[in-house]
This record gives C-alpha cells, structure tokens and sequence, in this order.
C-alpha cells in the first residue's frame, strides 16, 4: 500500500510540464535558401537530421522526469503493509506465539531451538514501550487446543516477560496453524494502530494443517512475522513407531515387535535399539543397524512372555541431539488362557491316527506346565448343540459337510465376531461345502472365502503314513507366503523355521471368492495355487487351509515350524488384534471405560513420573471418564480405589512428526493462514527488531527517487552536450567549389563542414 508523508509536494509533479512548454513555443530561427533541387541531400543527411530529432525528445523526456522525480521524492512515498498508518507515535499490540514442542528441544551449538526463540521474544517486548499491549500464546498440540497465557493483550509487559523467562520445551507435538489463529483472535477486538504477531518455531512442514485450506478474515489487519529458529545442520535420529509383528502375545511364544527408526540427518547414521521390558534395566534384545540419511529403518524385536497380564516396554536408542524422541513405549495384556472348540471329522482310538492329534498337541503341550490353550474336541454331531458364544475360535478339522442347521448356526457365529479355522481331508465332501458354505445366495457371499475344487495328488499316498521315500509322492511345496499378515510375519526371520521345506501330498484345489485374500500358496502350476486363505464375514473371520491338520496328506506336522504356525495362526484369531488397542500421542484425551454397572468408578492414574493424576468427566456420552495429563511420554497405569485388581495400562508417545525437521515453504504458510502477503518472514532471530520496523514503517521509496534523480541530472547536460556537438557545434568552412545548376545559376557557395559533399557537375 503506497503512501506519501508529505502529500502537498506532489503539487510540483506540475514542474514536469515546463521543459514540454519550452519545447513547443521555443522560436527556431531558421534561415531560408532556395534551392532548385534537392537532389543534393542524400539519405544519409536525412537519417542524421532525424536521428538528432529522436535524441531531443530523449533529452526532453530526461528533463520532465527529473522534475517529476524531484517533486515525489519530496513528497516521501512510503510503500507500507497493508493495516493502519504504522508512523512514528503509534501504539502496539503484540501476541508472542512460542513453538514450546518437542523438537524445538533439539541441542545446537551449545543451546536449544527454545533458547533461541526465547532471546527473539525477549528482544520483541524490549522494543515495546510504555502504554503498548503484549500476550504469550503456546503453539504445542494440546487436547484443549492451543494455550494461551494471558486471554488477552495486556500493558503489564513484565508479567508477559516473566511468563517466557519460565517457559520450556516440551514432550508435546506442534499445531502452529491453530496457535496462530488463537492469536488473531486476540487482536480482533484490539484498537492498536499496529497488531502484530511474533511466531517463533522451527517452521516444522508437519506442524501445520496443510489439509485446511486457507483461512483468510477481511477485517484481519494484522502482521505475522514467521521467525525461524531451525538448527544449522540437522543431525537427530528418533524412534517414531512401535509395531507389533504377531496379532496378540502369547505364553512361551516369541513375540515379534518392530520399531521404526528415522535419521533425519545428511549423512548415514549406525545406531544401537534396544528392547526393555517391565522396568528392566538391562535390555532383553540389541540391534546396531546403519541407516541411510533421511531414510527409516525397521528393527525387529523377539520375546517370550512366561506369564500373563499387562506387561509395558521401550525400544530405545542412545541419546543424541533431542532426547525427547529416543524412546517409545508400547502396553498390552497377554491373556493367560484361550479357549478353542475343534470339530474332530476323523477321531480314532489311536492318539497318533487322531484327525486333532498334532493340532492339539501343538496347542496344548508347554515346557513350563500348564498350557494357555485349552481345546475342547467334539465329534460332528454335537455341533448342534455347542455353546459357540463361549468360544472366540471354532476349527472344522477333516469334516464331511456341516448340516444345513450347523451352517446357518455357523454364519451367525462368525458374523456376530466369532471366528472359524477350517482344515480339508479326505472325508470332506466339496460340492456339501460349497452349497452350504460358499456362494452369493448366503450372508455375506458365503461363510467360505473360496469354494473347494478338485483334489490334487496322488490318491493312493494320501490318507497313509509317509513312505520311506517319501519325495516320491510330493506334489508340491510352500511356494509363497504374505509376511505381512499379523498371523505369518514372525516366519521371514529364518531363525523360526522355513516354511519352504513344506511338502504336500494332496490338497485341494481352491478357487477365492470375492474379498478373499490368499495368504499361502503351493507349488502347483502357474503362479502357485491357493493354500491358506482368508475372508472377513461380518465381525468376524474365516481362515481355510487346502490340506490337512494331521500328516495324511502333508509332513507339516513333523516339522518344527508347525508349531509355531498354529500357535501364531490360533492366536491371531482367538484374541482380539492388538492393531485395535490405539497408541495415545502426548496431549491427548485418554477414555477410560468401565463398566456402568458398577457405578462410576473412582480411578487413579499413575504417571510416568510416579505422580498420581485421576480421570474427569468427559463431554463424551460413550465415555464419560477420561484422564487430561498426558504430556509425559511413558507408561500410564490405571487403578481403581477399593478394588484388588491389577493395574491397566496405557501408554502416551510424542508424536512421531517431531523427528522430522523439513521446513514448510513460505507459499504454503500463507495458503493456510491467509493467503495474501501479510506475512513477513525473518530467517535471523537476533535481527526480529529490524525485520519488525521495515515492516511496520514499510519501504521508503524517496531515496529511491532521489537517487534517480540524481542520475537523471548528470545524464542531461552530458546528453545535451553531445547532441549540441554533433549536430550543431561544428565550425563552418567556406567551399572553393562554385555549384550551378545546369541552366549556369548560382545555387550555393557554402557547404556545412560535417555536411555531405555534393557531387561535381
């Protein structure tokens, strides 16, 4: 917005008239010859003649614009922000938003990113004076939204100055986008003649809410100065995510975690993780991995559990310039018994010819005593009048057909949350499953995630003991298998066996239907045909194997991998996944259920720094109990007063984004606070006060005009100069050649020095 501090000059913009005037009423006092031809005045005499005329009205247009340039630059153009006038005298008001997040912890050159924002806020208020108005907003991501110190701008600029003289970093993530909108809030009812905001962060890309779009208020007249506080050089590497490999632990069975570390640096890093588990000081498990710079890198973690309950943990690494991401917490309950309920269609006398027999032993047998898994075997028959709701897995194993009644009942366990593991056999009857279990005309498309087609292998060998040559009956092999599925991640380290060395000596063939997906495949023509796939059905799951659960048509049983196999594959869909338990970023709100039954509870909460908080009532109907103080990472555990039940825990971790430093572009900071040019950015914090002043008081343009012209009026007597010399300033000679026209009259007898030299006649 151009202003002009002195408007009454702008009248001697009139002054530019007067060199046109003279211009057009000067006399030219020319002297008349006559000639009786012009044959004598060649092109090259006209293109000079003209060229002289093009310079003297150059030399005009020099001459109006230094007058024109001299009046406004005594007029004292201002190009200021847009706002009020910003002048000298003008009172302020000032919102100071602080980036108190976790990153803005991060050490450099001796002190942190909060040290360097505090000192640019210091000299801020020391540039305030007597009657101006200051307010501290914080810009980490709260529950309640961004936090702001003082409602409002107040004159007492020493209590604003003692409120960030005690600020500090913390463990929270960063929401700049709402911090600064909190902040124009407070400067709407302001009646400054200056309003201006100070935000002072890392400029973190993942701090603002790019997804929002752009919030632009026609009545918003504030300044924003983006002061950026970014380290030199970036050399950090965080822990930004726990996973767990397995669908839920499960004792005696290793247990997989993976952590997901970055190196937000320009150099590769190699780094030591660490696995703790229930307050250990001495880690269970190490990895020194190398990664790339700005790259993750996955470790992976194995632990047995030896008991059951809620068991907490870490992955760490070794400190290094921001401590705050060095670690991550994870929680969960590790069941101490699961209860599963198998369909025997081919029971015998004999413990080993038993259709169950590996199935169950597998499950049930434990080197440290009583297993957690407890199978309750029945015949066929007694399905019917099976309790299933009191069982989260029911397995088919060698089946012949379910009965119409056995399906329905079967769909509707599976659709209210049960789930169903089927094995195949040579008792099985395909075209029965795939009228009663498969096909659109059923709940859901059918309760079968593929229909059965023919079997495949050698007839004879199946359904007998493995002959001593046994590779001669094998038709196929483990081909592929998704180790990205919970229940068969654990198989890609070598360690816990290969599922490749697999044989099978039938199976059937099986055709996926719609929404199935295929986990394992065996070698078998093409790409491999299908061996264990899966299907959603309603709020539960079906799991079908092509082949069988004993060693009638495969050596599955007598390798060691099985184990592991079924207890990962009976875990995943016996317990519920850990995937649903939800990991709480620092600052949240935690729901704390309980049962209504009981009355509302009184609930203590554990910190992680030892200090007790408690729940409140939350605005949540579906919730009314929820805990407010998470702004520690760590574990958290919930106990209820007068009740003798172990703690459950939650944990809270600092926002993963905190480990990445990428600064955001300037363009996208005005898409999502304005969109127009309000916005000055200050890359110096130690220069806040300077960048503020240019800002406020704008751009004086008068010592541009100035020294224009300046400019100008050297360039005008050199200019006229030369015009004058070469045209008009050359010394006349008299000609001792007498020129005549062919009829003998005299025409001239003098030729211009410089002049073109008539030719003789």
């Amino acid at each position: 917005m151009l202003t002009f501090l002195s408007p009454l000059f702008l009248i001697g913009l009139a002054s530019a008239v007067i060199p046109l005037v003279i211009h057009l009423t000067r006399s030219r006092r020319t002297r008349r010859m006559a000639f009786s031809t012009t044959r004598f005045f060649t092109d090259q005499f006209l293109r000079s003649y003209r060229m002289s005329q093009v310079k003297e009205l150059l030399l005009l247009a020099l001459r109006m614009a230094l007058c024109a340039f001299f009046a406004l630059a005594l007029a004292r153009p201002l190009l200021r922000p847009p706002g009020r006038a910003l002048m000298a005298g003008q009172s302020r008001s000032v919102v100071l938003v602080l980036d108190d997040s976790a990153s803005m912890a991060y050490r450099d050159n001796g002190g942190t990113l909060f040290d360097r924002a505090r000192d640019s806020a210091r000299r801020v208020l020391d540039s305030l004076a007597a009657g101006d108005t200051a307010s501290l907003i914080l810009a980490a991501r709260r529950a309640a939204g961004a936090q702001a110190v003082f409602t409002q701008p107040t004159p007492e600029l020493g209590d604003v100055r003692q409120a960030v003289e005690r600020l500090a970093a913390t463990n929270l993530g960063t929401d700049l986008t709402a911090a600064v909108r909190a902040a124009r809030q407070q400067l709407g009812s302001s009646h400054a003649d200056s309003k201006e905001i100070y935000l002072f962060s890392d400029m973190q890309a993942t701090g603002w809410d790019l997804a929002s779009g752009a919030q632009t208020d026609p009545e918003d007249d504030s300044l924003l100065f983006a002061v950026s506080v970014r380290p030199d050089t970036v050399e950090n590497v965080g822990v930004t995510a726990v996973q767990y490999a397995s669908a839920r632990p499960m004792l005696g069975v290793p247990f997989a975690i993976r952590a997901a570390l970055r190196n937000d640096g320009p150099t590769p890093r190699s780094v030591t993780a660490r696995l703790y588990m229930d307050g250990d000081k001495d880690p269970v498990g190490e990895r020194k991995v190398n990664i790339d710079a700005n790259r993750w890198q996955i470790v992976r973690f194995h632990h047995s559990f030896t008991k059951g309950g809620w068991h907490a943990g870490r992955v760490a690494i070794e400190p290094d310039n921001l401590a705050a991401d060095n670690a991550r917490y994870f929680a969960f309950e590790v069941q101490d018994a699961i209860r599963v309920l198998a369909v025997d269609g081919a029971p015998s006398s004999l413990p080993r010819s038993d259709e169950l027999f590996f199935f169950r032993t597998a499950l049930t047998v434990s080197p440290e005593g009583e297993s957690t898994v407890r199978v309750d075997a029945i015949s066929p028959s007694g399905l019917a009048s099976a309790d299933l709701a009191a069982y989260p897995l029911v397995v088919l194993a060698n089946v012949e057909a379910p009965s119409p009644g056995d399906a329905e009942k079967l769909e509707q366990y599976v659709d209210r949350g049960g789930n169903l593991l089927v094995f195949l056999g040579d008792r099985v009857n395909p075209d029965a499953y795939n009228r009663l279990l498969a096909g659109r005309s059923h709940m859901h498309g059918g309760l079968l995630p593929a229909t059965l087609g023919a079997r495949v292998g050698n007839s004879a060998a199946a359904g007998r003991a493995p002959a001593p040559d046994a590779s001669s009956n094998e038709v196929g092999y483990v081909a592929a298998v998704d180790y990205n599925h919970p229940a068969l991640a654990t198989f890609e380290d070598p360690k816990f066996g290969n599922l490749a060395t697999v044989s099978f000596r039938a199976f059937y063939r099986l055709e996926p239907t719609e929404g199935a997906a295929v986990l394992m495949r065996v070698t078998a023509g093409g790409a491999g045909a299908p061996l264990l796939l899966e299907k959603p059905f309603g709020q539960g799951r079906v799991v079908l194997f092509a082949s069988t659960a004993d060693r009638d048509w495969t050596d599955f049983p007598l390798k060691s991998i099985y184990l592991p196999w079924v207890y990962r594959l009976t875990s995943y869909l016996a317990q519920e996944r850990l995937s649903q338990v939800p990991f709480t970023r620092t600052g949240a709100r935690v729901p704390i259920p309980f049962s209504a039954a009981q009355g509302l509870p009184d609930l203590a909460v554990r910190k992680p720094d030892g200090t007790i908080g408690h729940a409140v009532l939350g605005s949540d109907a579906r919730s009314p109990l929820e805990f407010l103080d998470t702004s520690e990472p760590g574990v958290y555990a919930v106990t209820e007063r007068g009740r003798d039940q172990p703690p459950r825990l939650f944990v809270a971790n600092l926002d993963g984004d905190e480990s990445r430093f990428e600064p955001i572009a300037g363009d996208d900071v005005k898409s999502v606070l304005t969109g127009d040019a309000r916005i000055a950015f200050v890359s110096d914090p130690t220069r806040v006060t300077e960048a503020s002043l240019a800002a406020r008081r704008g751009l004086r343009l008068w010592d541009v005009l100035l020294s224009m012209a300046l400019l100008f009026a050297l360039a005008e007597p050199w200019l006229a100069n030369r015009i004058s010399m070469k045209h008009y300033g050359r010394r006349e000679q008299t000609s001792s050649a007498r020129v005549s026209d062919p009829a003998g009259h005299l025409t001239a007898d003098r030729v211009r020095r410089g002049s073109p030299t008539p030719p003789a006649i």
